[in-house]
């Protein structure tokens, strides 16, 4: 972690992953930071966090504070609603890439990755901590690798009730299901079989229906594991993330290619904006101020 600071948060202020690339490396990786917008994404202030890697996560627990997380670095940065960088408790050393808050101040960190000895080494388990950072569980989830092999729960969602997690191992074409309460695997929940048969990011949406990034567009998948139709997206194959906003009137899908944001209303899937961040192979996470 460095020193620098962000402004002190506002309602409404964005985090969006801004890395400084390395454009010789095999896989998108370089300076690990992250800029902070206003509600109308325009730039307020923007940290580097030192690390080396690409920040997978964003996150605003219930106390305001901002969860950096970098798996390729093994990275967490913390900080506080004033924009200050805060002390990071003792956690197990894993590449966690992404993060939920429960109902109650517990919180779930999804290791991103799976591979053996090496740059991507890692169990591709989900991992359950108190408020205050201590360890409470660890699940065995269930992973397919991805394409690469190596992507363990890259992206999580929790059922309306808290009890289950859908999660998927991005470019894998499955979601599966693990029930928390028991710490049992449940299986694959939604397996993608039209091609390129391979899923991103997912959200669970107000209505209870899961929403999941497919690359060109947006498939909508049903309680029952079944899907219920597909979402058009603007052009473009990198659409690979879902915020829902608070509230739960919009969502947000992030283009990890190109950069971009789309707005879409809730329900409807009304277009309502697409903002150009002009930061291609970046866009992996969003995070807004409650």
């Amino acid at each position: 972690m460095t020193d620098q600071s962000f402004k002190p948060f506002t309602r409404g202020d964005f985090f969006v992953p801004t890395p400084l690339l390395d454009p010789a490396a095999r896989y998108p990786t370089g300076a690990s930071a992250v800029s902070q917008y206003d509600s109308d994404f325009v730039r307020k202030a923007g940290v580097t966090t030192g690390r080396t890697g690409l920040i997978s996560g964003l996150g605003i627990g219930p106390d305001g504070m901002l969860h950096i997380l970098d798996p390729q670095a093994r990275g967490l940065d913390l900080y506080a609603p004033t924009g200050r960088p805060a002390p990071v408790p003792p956690h197990p050393e894993a590449g966690f890439g992404s993060i939920l808050f429960e109902a109650g101040g517990n919180y779930l960190m999804g290791e991103h990755l799976c591979g053996g000895p090496g740059p991507f080494a890692g169990e591709g388990r989900v991992m359950r901590f108190a408020a205050d950072g201590r360890l409470l569980a660890t699940f065995d989830t269930e992973t397919n690798g991805g394409v690469s092999g190596f992507l363990g729960v890259t992206h999580m969602a929790l059922s309306p009730d808290g009890r289950t997690l859908y999660h998927v191992s991005e470019t894998g074409a499955s979601v599966y299901a693990h029930d928390l309460a028991e710490n049992r695997r449940l299986g694959a929940f939604y397996t993608r079989t039209d091609p390129p048969a391979m899923l991103f990011g997912l959200a669970m949406l107000p209505d209870g229906r899961l929403a999941l990034a497919l690359g060109s567009m947006m498939r909508l998948i049903g309680s029952d594991g079944l899907a219920q139709g597909d979402v058009e997206l603007p052009a473009g194959r990198g659409w690979a993330n879902i915020v829902v906003r608070p509230g739960g009137n919009c969502l947000f899908v992030l283009d990890f290619f190109a950069g971009r944001v789309v707005e879409l209303t809730l329900p409807g899937f009304r277009l309502l904006r697409l903002v150009d961040l002009g930061n291609p192979q970046g866009m992996t996470s969003l995070v807004e101020v409650p």
